[in-house]
């Protein structure tokens, strides 16, 4: 943190910082956790568009005390400009860490993963009798296979340069499967971004849900396919391993029909979606480009 950040930062918490270190998650925004002089610590994040940071106030706002009310702990907004430049919000930490400081490959991660599974099951509980949907202007293209499939039609011509004949051909394929894998399916609160590192934890409890800027509305496996898509990275034996005990937290068998077309397609349009759509860095461009060309080959 630049030493000009300090004053303002300090009129804001209301006393001196002690230190600061960037965050190693919230990559599309810059994060910072400061610790003050009484040792309890905050979040600074700044964002890139201010719309971006309103939305995330407006949401988080609505769901604390619903979420508080199911047991989920999501930080406090401890104050904020959002006509400064950048924009910027001041959260108070939560207790516990990010799930991937503590190892994907720890061998207590499948019971990790049964509480994010229990987390993600109380989560897509939360109904319009505890939030108006309708005022939060929440995206509900993922509740509408029909239209969704004409969206992604858009996504992925602006993608074609970048995908071969036969990769398109197959992707095609994937958006025409999207009716009658998703028509006459229920639709939840999802988070958006269910993934590790917006999970906090101690030891093998969860202690709090953080990253409100993509809550949409969407089919029940949204959120369990993102989930399964970003763990995947941590390699087949981590994903082998924690994929059974997570489903059961949430509540799915792994038998169930269709459960595995759905979560492929549901991961392939996203990352159709973050190419076409997410100003996203060339480092995770071509992560997310790589990941969908696998895919499809």
């Amino acid at each position: 943190m630049e030493r000009t950040d300090i004053g303002w930062l300090e009129q804001t918490v209301g006393q001196p910082i002690s230190g600061a270190v960037p965050a190693e998650w919230g990559s599309q925004d810059r994060t910072d956790m400061v610790t003050l002089a009484d040792d309890t610590r905050v979040v600074l994040q700044r964002y890139r568009r201010r719309a971006d940071a309103e939305r995330r106030v407006r949401i988080m706002d609505a769901l604390r005390k619903p979420a508080a009310d199911k047991g989920i702990a999501i930080p406090s907004v401890r104050g904020s400009d959002l006509d400064a430049e950048p924009p910027w919000i001041v959260y108070d930490a939560l207790p516990g860490v990010p799930v991937p400081d503590t190892g994907l490959d720890n061998p207590r991660f499948p019971l990790v993963a049964w509480s994010m599974g229990a987390l993600l099951a109380d989560f897509s509980e939360l109904s319009g009798d505890d939030l108006d949907f309708e005022e939060l202007d929440l995206d509900d293209s993922w509740a509408r296979p029909r239209y969704l499939r004409a969206r992604a039609d858009a996504w992925a011509e602006c993608l074609s340069p970048a995908l071969s004949a036969a990769q398109s051909e197959t992707l095609e394929d994937v958006l025409d499967d999207l009716p009658a894998l998703f028509d006459g399916r229920p639709s939840v609160l999802a988070h958006g971004d269910f993934a590790p590192v917006n999970v906090l934890v101690e030891d093998t409890s969860v202690t709090g849900l953080l990253d409100f800027e993509s809550v949409r509305m969407a089919d029940p496996l949204y959120d369990v396919a993102w989930w399964a898509w970003s763990v995947s990275f941590a390699g087949p034996a981590v994903f082998t391993a924690a994929w059974p005990a997570f489903l059961d937290g949430v509540g799915i068998s792994p038998r169930e029909p269709g459960l595995v077309p759905r979560v492929r397609a549901i991961q392939m349009v996203r990352m159709l979606e973050m190419l076409a759509e997410h100003d996203l860095g060339p480092e995770l461009w071509r992560t997310v480009h790589d990941r969908l060309v696998r895919m499809l080959s």
